[in-house]
């Protein structure tokens, strides 16, 4: 880097250089050195780079516009358009101002976007038209940098035609809404793109390329470790949307993989974290690419001598129906459903099947349910980042007859009771999280189960005022 010019007469350069740190954005100004955007942040490209001149800002605007664009910049005062050269297409926004011309340049490669989100630790990456780029970090949702331009149709569509091959164009173009997994080699991603009224919105669930352990994550492992030691059954995590209930199974099924030595079966959509086998043999389908269907991939799984099947997401009833039965037939089965608590999860389940047949399902959930796993993940008091908030459901003697029964609404009390089992409740945990300073007192009563015991809990344990909170993300003044 130190051999490079930091003064080009080109914006091929400048953008070439910018594609080498992967950067979304190179800000060129008369009486400043060049920028790039790292990190969320405007960094000059060189710690002793030099000013641009006035002179130097009229050459590059000469080298990238047409003689109409000129014209349009003088009369009005700024221009933008999208144009191509060897590094990619970009975005380029030109100002005229009293001490020269100021540009911007936007790199049009979703590339540069997720590399942000990487290095500023963020879980999901939103590129959406007639938007700013945008991101979540830390459950919060706000533009990825300040003075951050506004995507234009044009732009995602660039971006969108940026990293699809011709087979996901043509499914695109024919539903109008794709998810798959995208890899690139800084990182995987959860990707789907919606066309809608403006045109494309693009969304990126960042996946973390390493595998947490349990511990790392703070899953409850002596009580946990037992359920995957089962050769059949069927163990539930769930929680809302970006509640962790990937990165928990992933935990899971890597454990499961370092401590037996059986055939995994993995059916995702789309596939999230790589396993590499360790003691057991690991096979990963994604649906859509390698299945049609959960249902399907189901039951070609059940034919593969399989010992452990993680099911990505139960969504309907032939996808909950097959898992149970796997569970039955000498299976272990993993699987994720979108409730917010265990006794929900449990009528959740029956609830898919018709009447009739529920009072036989009842008695299959009651001899194979393992255990339930249900999440969320609370923002930290001190702004560091997020932790998650476990609610554990053992089957126990007294929740299989509860469930056979009908008296789901009784499973609470047990849990509540069974505490030498691992069992806890959602609001156990969150009072837990609190006296250890790690959450408000606000975030404990907005996630409240029982909101009456949970203000009397707070009253009892006054917040304690709150430590240096943790440095805000950099952005761009």
């Amino acid at each position: 880097m130190s051999d490079t010019p930091p003064i080009f007469d080109n914006v091929e350069r400048y953008l070439e250089l910018g594609k080498s740190v992967l950067s979304p954005a190179l800000y060129l100004g008369a009486g400043m050195p060049p920028y790039w955007m790292k990190a969320a942040v405007y960094t000059p490209i060189r710690p002793d780079a030099p000013a641009l001149s006035a002179e130097d800002m009229q050459k590059l605007v000469a080298n990238c516009t047409t003689e109409q664009q000129r014209q349009t910049l003088d009369e009005k005062g700024a221009v933008d358009f999208v144009s191509s050269c060897p590094a990619g297409k970009y975005h380029a926004y030109i100002y005229k101002q009293e001490a020269g011309p100021l540009m911007v340049l936007v790199w049009l490669h979703v590339d540069a976007f997720l590399q942000q989100g990487i290095d500023c630790d963020c879980s999901d990456i939103h590129l959406p038209t007639a938007s700013v780029p945008t991101w979540r970090r830390f459950g919060t949702l706000q533009p990825m940098w300040q003075g951050a331009p506004v995507l234009t149709k044009e732009d995602t569509q660039v971006l969108t035609e940026s990293f699809l091959n011709e087979e996901e164009w043509s499914r695109l173009r024919d539903l109008g809404d794709l998810d798959f997994a995208y890899a690139n080699p800084n990182g995987r991603y959860r990707a789907s793109i919606v066309q809608q009224r403006l045109g494309y919105d693009l969304c990126f669930r960042i996946i973390n390329n390493r595998i947490r352990t349990m511990q790392e994550i703070n899953l409850p492992e002596e009580y946990v470790k037992p359920l995957t030691r089962f050769t059949n059954g069927l163990i539930l995590v769930t929680g809302s949307t970006g509640s962790g209930k990937s990165t928990t199974l992933a935990s899971i099924i890597q454990f499961i993989n370092e401590d037996r030595h059986d055939h995994i079966i993995t059916l995702e959509d789309p596939i999230e974290s790589v396993f590499v086998p360790a003691g057991c043999q690991v096979n990963q389908r994604e649906v859509h690419r390698h299945t049609e269907s959960f249902g399907r991939a189901l039951r070609a799984a059940l034919r593969e001598d399989p010992d452990v099947i993680m099911v990505g997401e139960m969504r309907n009833l032939e996808t909950i129906s097959l898992a149970l039965t796997a569970a039955e037939t000498g299976h272990l089965v993993l699987g994720t459903l979108h409730t917010g608590s265990a006794s929900r999860t449990i009528d959740r389940i029956l609830d898919a099947f018709p009447v009739e047949e529920r009072e036989h399902i009842r008695v299959m959930v009651s001899e194979s349910l393992r255990g339930v796993l249900s999440q969320q993940l609370v923002p930290k008091k001190d702004g560091s980042g997020r932790v998650m908030a476990l609610e554990m459901l053992v089957n126990t003697s007294a929740v299989a007859n509860c469930i056979r029964e009908g008296k789901t609404f009784m499973i609470p009390g047990i849990i509540q009771t069974g505490k030498a089992q691992g069992m806890r409740l959602m609001d156990d945990a969150l009072q837990a999280l609190y006296l250890a300073g790690t959450i408000s007192a606000e975030e404990c009563i907005t996630r409240a189960s029982d909101l009456t015991t949970m203000e009397n809990f707070l009253k009892a344990h006054p917040e304690q005022p709150a430590a240096d909170a943790a440095a805000p993300v950099p952005v761009a003044q």
